[in-house]
């Protein structure tokens, strides 16, 4: 078994018992607490289509069919989630573009996801990212960018100069997010070949103790 099912009930229950309401229980910070609907729709948005980029990875890592095809659906089902709430943006953002564009500064420059609350997460956040299931880097070219543009936040004219203060620091944002990136990249390469390195020494003491059996 790859995992210990017994350990992975407990926290599937602790997680699902205390629930999670970002900002809320101190649950991703105070600066995440949803002030208005827009912050709630916002967020679900790109933590559907993060979750779904995340599902359909870790299929493709896990080489083993019936697992890939399940997540699949799984994803699929998530992805059809995500169109729902981005919809619902998109429609208000006609209706209050400055609101919107207020949320969408929110919720980006304080992204968490809901499993951030799990015992463990940050450990586990850096097995999945360096494992290529989902990275900085996916989170900003798949999630990121592909709402943004749907949304066409760069191109609306219909924005106040309130508005416009919250879009042009998304540019801070997004360089912030390939900063990220970048850095994670460097230490993801650093500890790829640490892990190369142990490998090829676990062979080696491996290969001496056969010999001398």
């Amino acid at each position: 078994r790859s995992v210990d099912p017994v350990e992975l009930e407990k926290l599937r229950v602790e997680q699902m018992t205390r629930g999670f309401s970002p900002g809320q229980n101190r649950q991703g910070g105070d600066e995440l607490f949803a002030e208005s609907l827009f912050d709630s729709v916002v967020y679900v948005t790109f933590q559907e289509l993060a979750t779904r980029v995340s599902h359909r990875n870790t299929g493709k890592a896990c080489a083993e069919p019936v697992a890939d095809e399940l997540l699949k659906r799984i994803s699929t089902d998530e992805n059809l989630h995500m169109i729902f709430y981005r919809n619902l943006v998109e429609a208000g953002m006609h209706i209050a573009p400055d609101q919107a564009l207020k949320s969408i500064h929110k919720v980006l420059d304080n992204f968490k996801m809901p499993g951030y609350t799990i015992p463990g997460f940050r450990r586990n956040a850096v097995t999945i990212a360096t494992g290529g299931v989902y990275d900085p880097q996916s989170h900003l070219d798949e999630v990121v960018m592909p709402v943004l543009r749907k949304w066409r936040i760069f191109e609306r004219d219909d924005i106040s100069s309130e508005g416009e203060w919250y879009r042009e620091d998304l540019d801070r944002i997004i360089g912030d997010l390939k900063k990220t990136s970048a850095d994670f990249e460097e230490v993801k390469a650093k500890y790829l070949e640490r892990q190369a390195k142990r490998a090829e020494r676990q062979a080696a003491k491996a290969a001496r103790e056969a010999v001398s059996v």
